[in-house]
């Protein structure tokens, strides 16, 4: 509503002083200048306004499905993406974690692969699938899903082959 305000007085700002020139001779240029200039401004923030809240409004719509292929290797090297649909942005951290004594002496470690995916619209909360195309699949847990975003946290070593995150209904 205040867009069509802003851009109301706009045109009226702009209208008074295209015709005060012709009422008015004696005001300066810079006077005409300025307030016709304001007035065309105005006018163009209202229509910025106007097509920032559609885009947005395009923007909200959530979507059903979201998929993120990765091809996950065995050594250090990062995963690669092979596919991608209404995915933002991903990150893959593998870690290790090592329990110590107070001596210092490693008693354990434990390796965990976290991966943190962000949906970009939003999608509508349903059932998210997490499997290895051509590998085996180590336990995992979906620490968390929304709408914006999921992390999926892989026990033991990193899974290797190409990983498949997917949402759909």
């Amino acid at each position: 509503m205040i867009d069509r305000a802003i851009g109301i007085a706009g045109i009226a700002l702009g209208l008074v002083f295209a015709v005060l020139q012709y009422f008015l001779p004696t005001l300066p240029n810079w006077f005409m200048f300025g307030g016709l200039g304001t007035g065309v401004l105005l006018f163009g923030v209202s229509i910025g306004i106007v097509l920032a809240d559609r885009r947005q409004a395009k923007l909200k719509a959530p979507v059903n499905r979201a998929v993120l292929r990765l091809r996950v290797y065995a050594d250090t090297r990062l995963p690669e993406r092979v596919h991608y649909e209404n995915i933002f942005r991903w990150y893959y951290f593998p870690g290790t974690f090592y329990i110590r004594s107070q001596a210092g002496e490693t008693l354990a470690s434990v390796a965990i692969t976290t991966l943190f995916v962000s949906f970009e619209p939003e999608v509508k909360i349903s059932t998210l699938k997490v499997r290895i195309l051509d590998g085996k699949l180590p336990s995992h847990e979906v620490k968390e899903f929304n709408q914006r975003f999921a992390i999926i946290a892989f026990m033991g070593e990193a899974p290797e082959g190409t990983l498949e995150v997917l949402v759909e209904p």
